[in-house]
């Protein structure tokens, strides 16, 4: 198979800089607006360390002069949009991980024009006509190595079956996504630095080495990636807006609106049988400059009375008291309610003590008054998935699954949605579907990054 990249980096960046010319070349970090933390950096910044997920404070200390901008995430998904649009005029089975990243398969398209290059060259130039942003293209024989030479296109090339080691063998190790620490550690006490090293050693041995989880880094250095083309739908969001009759500084009657706002968040999560991990609130002023503050959930929530406490404290930080016309709440980065529960969160409420003075105390409780006054209670986990045997349609999608020896048609694939895990350092990724099957359940399935099927879980 030959797969084409549509890549256009730091998209967030490129769209800023189109908005405001005299952005380029500024130290600009661009931060999130509900946690305040670094979604992308430009060059300077990236040079001295800083990436994304870095929170303000620790890039100003770093670098006093960086100039600060709060993400516009609506007009970066605007831009993504045009970009993928562009591409369906060449295919219409696109896959898309991350703003401004797509892969098409291009094995017979490539037929209709000369050479691939030239098909890649269509493709970077057709972009770049609809967006004015400088998208590359590069077609390569899997979805790693075309990444890759995308990054590198000035604006297109092609990689030949057969090259794709060569070409990426100067690359450094960190180029592997998500390599495990412990893992680039061990390489480089055998002086492994590059791609290229790390695939010259024999299979078996990196096998036996590291075991046949982190096998798949191997296989990617070797030019490699099996992973298919998969559409991808990114996780939902969930978002409320009211407009204000007329604008308002009073505290009082803001709160009161936002309660009506958080009510509605919290039902349509509730009906959507999700928590959400993050909150932001966004309040427009009568000039029509826009708020921002927000924060993270830990453990992630649906309750209303705890989201009501924590968009009161974001409401608060409105200060001073300026008339507002427009209030919206977004929950972020939402999980379903079973998702990494635990019942040691209970523990994570309210308690400001350290792991140190709690044990002092139950120290002194079982010396007063015995062994027997303190329980320990083991944590319960959320129900294991079940194993599955999944029949898919041809783009991947599920079709047809077996559930206690009956076979069961999916009538309807209601998300679908993509997450990365991480468990004892070894990467794991997951493509998820919310499906409905033929006597009316609502089930969750996934499917993990060797192919296996599971039953995540049943809603009704």
């Amino acid at each position: 198979m030959r797969i084409l990249c549509l890549m256009l980096a730091h998209l967030p960046l490129h769209v800023e800089i189109q908005r405001n010319p005299r952005l380029a070349g500024e130290p600009l970090a661009l931060l999130r607006p509900w946690d305040q933390r670094v979604l992308a950096a430009a060059r300077p910044l990236r040079s001295t360390g800083v990436r994304p997920g870095d929170s303000r404070r620790s890039v100003e200390q770093r670098c006093p002069h960086t100039r600060f901008l709060i993400a516009n995430e609506e007009s970066y998904k605007q831009a993504h949009q045009q970009l993928e649009n562009t591409l369906s005029t060449f295919c219409t089975r696109i896959e898309s991980e991350d703003l401004g990243k797509f892969f098409i398969s291009v094995t017979a398209l490539a037929r209709t024009f000369k050479s691939e290059t030239r098909l890649a060259m269509a493709v970077a130039q057709r972009a770049h006509l609809e967006t004015q942003l400088p998208a590359t293209a590069a077609i390569a024989g899997d979805k790693f190595t075309a990444t890759h030479a995308a990054l590198q296109a000035h604006p297109a090339r092609s990689i030949p079956d057969g090259q794709q080691a060569a070409f990426l063998a100067s690359l450094p190790l960190t180029t592997l996504p998500d390599i495990p620490p412990e893992m680039l550690r061990r390489l480089h006490l055998f002086g492994i630095k590059t791609l290229g090293e790390f695939a010259q050693l024999p299979h078996e041995a990196v096998v036996r080495q590291f075991g046949p989880g982190l096998a798949y880094f191997h296989n990617l250095a070797r030019g490699r990636d099996t992973s298919p083309l998969q559409p991808y739908t990114p996780p939902p969001v969930v978002i409320c807006i009211r407009t204000l009759p007329e604008p308002l500084a009073d505290y009082q009657a803001l709160q009161s609106h936002l309660q009506q706002l958080v009510e509605q968040l919290a039902r349509q999560l509730e009906q959507a049988d999700y928590h959400t991990t993050a909150i932001a609130l966004a309040a427009t002023d009568d000039s029509g400059h826009t708020h921002h503050h927000g924060t993270a959930l830990k453990p992630p929530t649906a309750a209303r009375a705890r989201l009501e406490h924590m968009t009161t404290h974001l409401l608060n930080q409105l200060k001073p008291p300026i008339p507002i016309t427009t209030l919206q709440l977004t929950a972020y980065q939402l999980r379903t309610r079973q998702h990494a529960t635990r019942q040691t969160n209970l523990f994570q409420q309210g308690i400001t003590r350290t792991a140190a003075q709690l044990q002092q105390a139950l120290h002194g409780l079982q010396q007063r008054f015995g062994d027997n006054v303190v329980q320990r209670a083991s944590s319960i986990k959320h129900p294991d998935p079940k194993l599955v045997q999944v029949y898919c349609e041809p783009r991947g999608a599920p079709s047809e699954l077996r559930l206690h020896e009956h076979s069961h048609s999916v009538e309807n694939v209601h998300q679908h949605w993509r997450i990365h895990l991480h468990w004892w350092e070894q990467p794991e990724q997951r493509d998820y579907f919310q499906v409905s099957i033929d006597d009316g359940r609502v089930l969750t399935l996934f499917r993990d990054g060797e192919g296996f099927w599971f039953l995540d879980r049943a809603i009704h």
